[in-house]
């Protein structure tokens, strides 16, 4: 049941079962107050997203929020709204890289380039060729 290469003190335990933590994501969660019941919901229930990069951001969103409040006790539905700027990346084994809270928007164009399509795909870098080239 469990990943390779993951020791169990690098798993924790809910109520919904173990979520398999990085050494580094066991760190963060304990030194930014991360409440393990909240973190449970957000990879059950959150918008999970590319980053471009082999790992999925997860984050709260509406829907999450509506099917928190349908599935989870009041209790966690409401500690969970209180933290809706809460964030994790998750590897594409499952293993939790890091969380914590967002204070700037999740950047959702990911692309390597960091260039937007509406900007025009041709590069200004050299408004001609360079002269050896021509």
């Amino acid at each position: 049941m469990g990943h390779q290469g993951i020791s169990s003190s690098q798993v924790i335990w809910t109520e919904r079962g173990g979520i398999c933590l990085s050494q580094h994501a066991l760190i963060r969660v304990q030194q930014r107050g991360v409440d393990r019941e909240v973190l449970d919901c957000l990879l059950a229930y959150g918008h999970h997203e590319p980053d471009h990069k082999g790992c999925q951001i997860v984050t709260f969103d509406g829907k999450a929020f509506e099917k928190l409040a349908k599935f989870e006790p009041k209790k966690i539905a409401a500690k969970a709204s209180a933290v809706k700027n809460l964030y994790a990346i998750v590897d594409s084994s499952g293993v939790l890289v890091t969380a914590g809270h967002r204070f700037r928007p999740v950047r959702r164009d990911l692309r390597p380039s960091g260039r937007r399509a509406e900007q025009g795909g041709r590069s200004t870098l050299f408004e001609k060729a360079p002269e050896h080239l021509s």
